[in-house]
């Protein structure tokens, strides 16, 4: 890093009760007080001699970072870690002289910063990370965390680097999207966390950093220009394009791959200890994945631009195949069209529009409102061809009345259908759920009918297959402000003119009354290609949705993997 121009601090922090006994040689958490997280294991109070030892582990881990040739360090006062966890009144109920009033609190915090100073010399940079606001009931309030910058100021930090809130996991039945501490979602505007900044910067007089959803550019660049901030962080927008820093500064915006917020990242993180990234398939095996010539210059013919066919036609390209891109519809994006149009999702055509314009970068031929039949395929003589013709839209096997009232939910997303006032929605999966909200945004009063236990569990009720905090607040906050019922427990039986008859668990029906009725019952691969093709192409490959309808970062790592193959 340090070759390429940049000055590195290195992060130094203790998890506290949130440290998973598993992950480490199944140790029991310490933590300042005996509070168990939400679904941990129960802490174990830390003697003052064992505070004495993680102060001194501080210093020392700060003086091997110096002697290492890091530029400076900073001290993780934040995101629920253990210096936050004495800090919060929530999780320090200590009686000694680590518990009580706000200076007690902050006392192991200011005794780190001000013994870190004296280790490695007053011209060393140090910065802290600290929470602006817990935004939890009973928790560190913006009020008292600009108290504690004042203090760290007095104690030698030389730079604020100004987070937020909490793990909405860590405290049973307690969530707000204001206080995601891994990541604000895309639900949450850019700049969501800047007003923190812009608070703690009253009350100090070194730099402050602003953080959250602040890899677009503008919002960036307007808070350093209204005073708001001094310093930008941008954890995500790192991971979808390294070389963020490079086309900002050079004015190529629209070369940017943006992070949606989708967080993927953290996911894959917790779930497979592998990050890897939505739209960026290289994250993590940039050796791997560097971009080689073709050995032999082919003709590849990608079927489908969604996000599978257009990366597979990218990376073809770039690596110097002739490359012929066939879409059915007028524009490019695939799924990612009706992905986009709920409001709280509409970051995802970010995506579709970054890999539009790679494609024609890279010199990709177009063929839009093109149908690909075996005929119209065989006909450019290809050497390689890749399906990426995706899902389809599952329609349930009931009797219909009318079938001038129902439609499907993708249909209805990408414009192409118009609903009447009363909508019920049928299926109360992701895809059914952004349909809700799309059309309750418009003034309808909808109803989402789902098979289904519709509660908070992990494996049922609503919009199942979404991200975790995203679910949370779209199930906790959103959906109760708007005009969205939700029935569950039924099964679909008949559609009149008068609605839908469902049928519930005691096997009585009854009409849920609606001027249209609007299907999001799942999706099936689109794979029909395959088999008319198959023994006539010499390489024929598929990805995407057309495998099996998933995610976009299934999509688009087969077709990163495809476009390296041919």
């Amino acid at each position: 890093m340090k070759q390429a121009g940049a000055a590195c601090f290195i992060q130094l922090h203790h998890a506290g009760r949130n440290a998973v006994p598993a992950y480490n040689n199944g140790l029991q958490p310490v933590a300042p007080s005996a509070i168990p997280r939400r679904g941990g294991v129960m802490p174990r109070e830390l003697t003052l001699a064992e505070i004495e030892a993680i102060i001194e582990s501080f210093v020392q881990g700060a003086r091997r970072a110096k002697e290492a040739g890091f530029d400076g360090v900073e001290l993780h006062f934040a995101h629920t870690y253990l210096i936050q966890q004495f800090l919060s009144p929530l999780t320090n109920k200590r009686r000694d002289k680590y518990g009580g009033d706000l200076m007690s609190r902050a006392r192991i915090a200011l005794e780190i910063t001000q013994r870190v100073r004296q280790m490695v010399g007053p011209d060393f940079p140090l910065s802290a990370r600290i929470t602006g606001d817990e935004f939890i009931k009973g928790g560190l309030t913006l009020r008292e965390e600009k108290k504690v910058a004042v203090m760290l100021q007095a104690a030698g930090v030389n730079v604020l680097n100004v987070t937020v809130g909490y793990t909405p996991s860590h405290e049973e039945g307690y969530f707000n999207c204001l206080n995601i501490s891994s990541g604000a979602p895309m639900s949450r505007p850019y700049g969501c966390h800047a007003m923190l900044a812009e608070e703690i910067k009253q009350v100090v007089t070194i730099p402050v950093i602003a953080v959250g959803r602040l890899d677009e550019p503008q919002v960036a660049h307007d808070l350093i220009a209204r005073g708001k901030a001094d310093l930008i962080a941008i954890g995500r927008g790192f991971l979808t394009d390294a070389a963020y820093v490079s086309k900002v500064h050079h004015g190529k915006l629209n070369e940017i791959r943006h992070c949606i917020a989708c967080k993927r990242c953290l996911f894959t993180l917790s779930a497979e200890s592998n990050l890897r990234c939505a739209v960026n398939a290289e994250l993590g095996r940039e050796v791997e994945y560097r971009l080689q010539p073709a050995g032999k210059i082919k003709h590849v013919v990608v079927i489908g631009g969604g996000p599978g066919g257009m990366e597979a036609a990218r990376v073809a390209a770039l690596r110097g195949h002739k490359v012929t891109l066939l879409e059915k519809n007028y524009r490019l994006g695939g799924n990612l069209i009706s992905a986009s149009a709920a409001s709280f999702k509409k970051d995802i055509k970010l995506v579709a529009d970054y890999l539009t314009w790679a494609i024609r970068q890279a010199g990709v031929e177009i063929k839009l409102n093109t149908v690909a039949t075996p005929e119209k395929v065989l006909a450019l003589k290809p050497d390689a061809v890749v399906l990426a013709t995706g899902s389809v839209s599952v329609m349930p096997d009931i009797p219909v009345v009318n079938r001038g009232n129902v439609t499907l939910a993708v249909q209805v997303l990408e414009g192409k259908v118009k609903t009447g006032k009363r909508v019920i929605v049928g299926g109360g999966g992701e895809v059914g759920c952004e349909a809700a909200v799309y059309l309750a945004e418009q003034g309808k009063q909808v109803t989402i009918v789902e098979m289904r236990d519709t509660d908070w569990s992990d494996d049922g009720g609503l919009a199942p297959g979404m991200e975790p905090e995203m679910r949370k607040w779209f199930l906790g906050e959103l959906l109760p402000g708007l005009p969205i019922d939700v029935i569950g427990k039924v099964t679909f039986r008949e559609i009149t003119d008068k609605g839908l008859i469902v049928q519930d668990r005691e096997s009585v029906s009854h009409l849920v009354e609606s001027d249209s009725v609007v299907f999001a019952a799942g999706m099936r691969a689109d794979n029909s290609l395959k088999t008319q093709l198959e023994g006539k192409i010499p390489e024929l490959y598929e990805v995407g949705d057309c495998v099996s309808a998933r995610k976009i970062i299934d999509a688009v790592a087969e077709g990163a993997r495809v476009g390296r193959l041919v």
